[in-house]
């Protein structure tokens, strides 16, 4: 590069270079069998699973309808081709996890397109924020809904931030936009924020960008029409269960400061000075700053919270922070008479990756954000080989094992809290179902039971317990009847 502009093989190569530490980063964090929230195995890579072959568990959204089909639908399709082609493996599994992660890639050139509204050194800082920064990172490999909307959402934006409001692009970012409620309902507030501070009273804009909405109206209602429902019924179910019943308060209840401090863990000793840089970036993205901002008050005021709840926030607030340093560096360079040039381009990366490793090991990065794997793993092998004709596992780790992480077909069990809560004996029906077991120690009641093999990771332990004999089906201790029996 030369200067800040550079010439274009420079740049290409720095473009390159920066998505394939994107790639790299992705494939190593990638851990299919480690999970951080009990969605993204229950609510859509068993459904995807269930939509392509016909089998699989229901949980209490998908009973009810209180949840739009659109995830589990698009990977059913790698999921069926894995079916087809690699039968009796991890491949369907692997296929429609790796699609995911490929979907969550449109974070990269959202970032890129509204860093370059300003210059090619802002877009360069942004995609490799959006590339590296150890958080996108993570939740590239999360199976979340919230992951995706945010990449469809900030791909808007740089449509609605433009100079030039051409029909078409507003048209598209209608859709984007409208995609991003469809996938994830509570980022509607952050949606109508950004637009009518974006819009303001241009009539003709506004027309071009509700087309486009009304486009991913049409999507979302035909698919939920094709899970067998009436278009967008599940807005409704959804508000009137969480809301209404205050359902989603039985999954634990907050503080209205909570997502403040959680940002300052998650950003790390940097914080400051990513709140800093985002505020200085220019006046074009002052829409996107008040909406993120809208963004976390609204989730602010439910009382049920999630950090990944504001992921659209905290990725967007590190986008304007990357955009807003470059401006920064490029003020302090002019006060000195120099430009900006590629050793200082190269010095503020640097200085970025620095922030992120440093916000990582703060917060403990993926270690304390996902886990679980030893579960799933530690049965593998034995499914595989066909030697499981029942499986049981306690409880309190159902969130960790669905049908959808078996190679192979084999009934789950749910034996009751208190075996591992209360040391109660393991039922006897149970036990004449389940030849396999999968726990941290060996249950009262099991002394059949040989310990195979334990996995650990730390904080969890898992051992697979294995007894000799057949299966009598226990319908009543079946992963389904555990749902429905708890009503989940």
């Amino acid at each position: 590069m030369q200067g800040q502009t550079g010439s274009s093989r420079g740049w290409i190569l720095a473009i390159t270079a920066v998505v394939l530490a994107a790639l790299v980063l992705r494939w190593r964090a990638f851990s299919p069998f480690d999970i951080s929230h009990a969605d993204e195995l229950m609510q859509y890579l068993e459904q995807a699973k269930r939509l392509a072959t016909g089998q699989g568990i229901v949980p209490w959204e998908y009973r009810y309808g209180a949840r739009n089909g659109g995830i589990a639908q698009i990977l059913s399709v790698p999921w069926l081709l894995g079916e087809r082609f690699a039968p009796g493996t991890l491949g369907a599994m692997l296929l429609a996890r790796w699609s995911f992660v490929l979907l969550t890639l449109l974070a990269l050139p959202a970032a890129w397109k509204l860093g370059a509204l300003t210059g090619r050194a802002q877009a360069l800082i942004a995609l490799l924020v959006a590339a590296v920064w150890y958080e996108s990172v993570l939740f590239s490999t999360l199976l979340l809904s919230e992951v995706l909307a945010t990449g469809l959402i900030a791909c808007a934006l740089p449509l609605l931030l433009a100079d030039e409001r051409r029909a078409g692009a507003l048209r598209w970012a209608g859709l984007l936009l409208g995609l991003g409620v469809v996938v994830r309902l509570q980022f509607a507030p952050f949606a109508a924020v950004v637009a009518l501070l974006t819009l303001r009273t241009d009539w003709k804009a506004w027309g071009q960008l509700v087309l486009g909405g009304l486009g991913a109206a049409v999507i979302g209602g035909l698919s939920d029409l094709a899970m067998g429902r009436w278009p967008f019924e599940w807005v409704w179910v959804n508000f009137n269960y969480n809301i209404g019943e205050s359902r989603a308060a039985r999954f634990g209840e907050n503080g209205p400061f909570d997502y403040f401090t959680w940002l300052a863990v998650h950003l790390g000793p940097g914080a400051p000075l990513i709140v800093a840089a985002a505020l200085a970036v220019p006046a074009r993205y002052r829409p996107v700053l008040w909406a993120l901002a809208a963004n976390i008050v609204f989730h602010s005021l439910i009382t049920h919270k999630e950090y990944r709840f504001i992921w659209l926030s905290t990725f967007l607030l590190l986008v304007m922070a990357a955009i807003g340093s470059v401006g920064l560096l490029e003020r302090l360079r002019a006060a000195r008479g120099t430009k900006v040039g590629p050793a200082q381009l190269v010095l503020l990366g640097a200085g970025w990756i620095v922030l992120s490793v440093t916000a990582e090991q703060m917060s403990g990065g993926a270690g304390a954000m996902r886990g679980g794997g030893p579960i799933p793993r530690v049965v593998q092998d034995h499914v595989r080989a066909g030697s499981a004709c029942g499986i049981a596992l306690p409880d309190q780790w159902r969130a960790h094992l669905v049908p959808a992480l078996l190679p192979r077909q084999a009934p789950l069990y749910i034996a009751p809290e208190g075996v591992v809560a209360r040391g109660e004996r393991l039922p006897r029906d149970l036990a004449a179902a389940a030849n396999t077991l999968v726990f941290e120690d060996r249950p009262v009641g099991a002394g059949d039971y040989v310990q195979v093999k334990c996995e650990s990771n730390g904080p969890v332990k898992a051992c697979l317990y294995v007894r000799q004999g057949a299966c009598t089906p226990a319908p009543q201790w079946s992963y389904q009847s555990a749902l429905e029996r708890e009503d989940l």
